[in-house]
């Protein structure tokens, strides 16, 4: 009998897929009929963790409900499940039934519920626990950190921090930097050393960054020589924190730690250039990047285009235009934004405007550097088209179209755009009204302030206000 149970187990555990529920359940009426689910609590949990498994949690409950034996493993199986199904409050239902709870089965809800975001309740779970552990720990720590609660992540961590792991310690660390809490960050380095506890890759990434992003650039070396081999995360904390303090020297030099630098690090350095007014350096560097056989990504390709404006190199500018294009992130909003600023730095704002017409898709800073753009080389009626046809504007788009009126020619218009722009700012509806109608007054033939007027006023849904324009 004991082999035959052996051999029902083997068969059944293959069963544990979405494809082969239906053999399982073939199984089940078998073992129902047999009586073999009766006397075999073995059988019974296996045949529970097939529905949980296949988010079938009507069955499981079924067969959960009618079991004559239970254990840890039964109850555990079904909270689960109901907990990866979404149904977290029949899992904590369930955990409340259990006459005697395993830390397995507090950590499996309020884990669920802290994913979740539910940090009342996962707190109260936590509260609740007999027996606190470092995964009901962590769990809490991570849900705080997560949910931009750093204050109590920390306290938490100060009540219970004889029961932190590396990881616990790791993201409280993260906590301090984004609390601004840096004696207390420095307290659990100098902690770390006199219990002396190992400075593994997490660790070491967690101090690097937190003594990078405080400006302690030193201390951030110290720990990096700690670590055996860093990882790019470390490093490229590094050589931020020097770019951003213009030692560049010191960027370099932990740079050059990595004996085949990823393209992260490269975007770092070469981003590091760019911050500190170091064009030509950046350039080289790219160029350097290329040689060696790595692949510029979004980031490189903006950081360049950047470079190549700032140095006013038309020249450049087009040789990136071709990169891009081969490299076919062209697409991208922000590369694009960033294409059309540089083509426009560089005297070229025909071959902006060339580049723009091939577009297929906008953002509002990608139109916003466009109605500049049209505004420089004289093109104020496509300027005007395009602010009047913008889905969303902002505070630039405003600004952008008003200079370029007033640039071109068109200070009525400008003034007027000024004036609404007050109105929408301040939502006074009465005295935008009035605005239009002296505008009406003052200048019945100005069909580009009624274009404006007719997008800002149809936008907004004010039907009273457009009658006013169609008069």
């Amino acid at each position: 009998m004991e082999l035959e149970l052996q051999y029902y187990v083997r068969l059944h555990q293959s069963c544990n897929t979405h494809s082969s529920i239906l053999l399982g359940k073939q199984l089940h009426l078998f073992f129902l009929k047999k009586g073999i689910l009766s006397s075999s609590l073995t059988i019974g949990n296996h045949l529970l963790q097939m529905y949980s498994r296949c988010s079938n949690m009507t069955e499981a409950s079924k067969l959960f409900d009618e079991m004559p034996q239970r254990n840890y493993y039964s109850w555990n199986t079904v909270i689960e499940g109901y907990m990866k199904s979404g149904n977290r409050g029949r899992s904590l239902e369930l955990l409340k039934l259990m006459s005697h709870k395993s830390d397995f089965s507090w950590n499996l809800v309020l884990s669920g519920f802290a994913k979740a975001g539910e940090l009342e309740v996962a707190r109260g779970l936590f509260d609740d626990m007999p027996s606190k552990n470092g995964v009901a720990l962590n769990s809490m720590i991570h849900c705080y950190v997560r949910n931009g609660n750093a204050r109590k992540a920390i306290e938490l961590f100060k009540e219970f921090q004889c029961l932190a792991d590396a990881f616990v310690v790791a993201t409280v660390i993260g906590a301090c930097v984004d609390l601004g809490a840096i004696e207390y960050g420095k307290q659990i380095h100098a902690h770390m050393v006199v219990e002396g506890l190992k400075f593994d890759p997490v660790l070491c990434s967690s101090l690097i960054n937190f003594y990078g992003k405080c400006g302690d650039l030193d201390s951030a070396s110290r720990v990096l020589n700690l670590a055996k081999e860093p990882d790019d995360f470390s490093l490229s904390a590094l050589i931020s924190g020097y770019a951003s303090c213009g030692r560049m020297a010191s960027a370099r030099l932990i740079f050059e730690r990595k004996n085949d630098p990823c393209v992260i690090l490269w975007n770092y350095l070469i981003s590091g250039h760019v911050f500190n007014n170091e064009e030509f350096e950046a350039l080289a560097l790219f160029s350097q990047m290329r040689r060696k056989g790595v692949q510029g990504d979004f980031s490189s390709i903006a950081v360049v285009f950047s470079a190549c404006s700032s140095l006013f190199i038309s020249g450049h500018v087009k040789q990136m235009h071709g990169y891009a294009h081969k490299a076919g992130v062209l697409c991208d909003f922000i590369i694009a934004s960033t294409l059309i600023d540089a083509y426009s730095k560089c005297g070229k704002p025909n071959d902006a405007c060339k580049f723009f017409s091939e577009l297929q898709a906008y953002d509002t800073i990608l139109l916003n550097s466009m109605i500049t753009v049209y505004s420089t080389c004289g093109r104020i009626e496509d300027a005007k088209q395009l602010f009047k046809t913008m889905p969303h504007k902002t505070v630039i788009s405003w600004n952008s179209m008003i200079v370029g009126l007033s640039q071109n020619g068109c200070p009525i218009e400008a003034l007027d755009l000024f004036f609404l722009r007050g109105c929408v700012a301040h939502g006074d509806k009465t005295l935008r009204k009035k605005v239009v109608k002296q505008i009406i007054e003052l200048d019945p033939q100005n069909s580009g302030a009624y274009i404006q007027l007719s997008s800002l006023f149809a936008t907004s849904c004010e039907s009273e206000t457009l009658r006013l324009l169609e008069v």
